[in-house]
C-alpha cells in the first residue's frame, strides 16, 4: 500500500497555564507530505519541568526512528527508542539536581506500506477518523478506568471521581539515575490495516479534549472545507475555553 498524505497541520497553545508543556513532531513549520512519523507528548501534572520532559522524550524517540530507519513499529523497537528517551531524562536530571521527578505522555503514529501503527502511554490520544466516524481511538491509561474494569466503580462515577486525572501508566523518572529501565511502563501498540483514501489521523493531548468531542471531530473533518479551514475550526472549539 502506498500512502499519499496532505501536508500535516498542527497547533499548540498555552491555554491558561504558565508554561506550554506540549511537544509536537514534526514541528508545524517544516512538516511535509513526506513525513511518516508523528509524535505528541504532554508533560505530566505534578512533575517537574514538564515542558522539558515532553521535548526530550519526543525528540529522542523521533531521532531514534529516523537514525535506525525502522520500516514498521514494534514493541522491541519502541523499547529501544524509549531507553534512549529515559537516558535523556536521566541526563537532564543529573544536570539539574533540584529536579527530582519528570514525566510525560506519548502518542505516536507511524505510516507505512501496511497501513499505520499507533503507540501511546498516558492520556494523549490518537484518533483514526473515516467518513463513517471514528474507526479507532486509543484508550487512556487512567486509574479510574482500571477501577471501572475491576467493577469497583461505574463508568458514570469515573467522570467525577477524585482520581479521574491520575494516570496509571506514563513515561516517568523519579529518584536516582537508573542504568536499565526494563520494568518501566511500556506503550500499547496497535497496527491498523484499514486505512483508506480520505481518512484522517488526529493526535492530541488531554487539554484539547476538554471541549473537543468525537462529534465535533467527525463533523469538522468530514466537511468539504480546506484542511487549513478544518484546523481553524478545531482550534476555535478549544481557544479561550481550554485550561490546558
Amino acid at each position: 500500500m502506498e500512502l499519499h498524505i496532505h501536508r500535516p497541520l498542527a497547533f499548540s497553545e498555552l491555554g491558561e497555564r504558565s508554561t506550554n508543556q506540549d511537544f509536537v513532531y514534526p514541528p508545524p513549520d517544516w512538516a511535509s507530505t513526506s513525513d511518516r512519523l508523528f509524535v505528541v507528548c504532554d508533560g505530566i501534572g505534578g512533575a517537574d519541568k514538564g515542558e522539558e520532559a515532553s521535548r526530550i522524550v519526543g525528540e529522542q524517540v523521533a531521532a531514534f526512528f529516523y537514525r535506525n530507519d525502522q520500516p514498521m513499529l514494534s514493541k522491541a523497537v519502541l523499547r529501544e527508542a524509549l531507553r534512549e528517551a529515559y537516558q535523556g531524562l536521566d541526563q537532564f536530571m543529573q544536570q539539574h539536581p533540584l529536579v527530582s521527578r519528570m514525566g510525560t505522555t506519548l502518542a505516536l503514529l507511524q505510516l507505512h506500506a501496511a497501513g499505520a501503527s499507533v503507540a501511546h502511554l498516558g492520556d494523549s490520544r490518537v484518533y483514526h477518523v473515516g467518513r463513517g466516524g471514528v474507526k479507532f481511538c486509543t484508550t487512556d491509561h487512567k486509574q479510574v478506568y482500571e477501577l471501572v474494569e475491576a467493577g469497583i466503580i461505574t463508568a458514570e462515577q469515573a467522570k467525577t471521581h477524585p482520581w479521574r486525572n491520575r494516570l496509571s501508566r506514563a513515561i516517568l523518572v523519579t529518584g536516582p539515575v537508573a542504568e536499565s529501565r526494563e520494568s518501566t511502563d511500556m506503550p500499547d501498540v496497535t497496527h491498523l490495516t484499514d486505512v483508506e483514501a480520505g481518512d484522517y489521523f488526529f493526535l492530541c493531548t488531554d487539554g484539547v479534549l476538554e471541549h473537543l468531542t468525537e462529534t465535533h471531530l467527525v463533523a469538522i473533518l468530514n466537511t468539504d472545507a480546506s484542511e487549513e479551514d478544518k484546523l481553524a475550526q478545531l482550534l476555535a472549539v478549544c481557544q479561550h475555553r481550554t485550561k490546558d
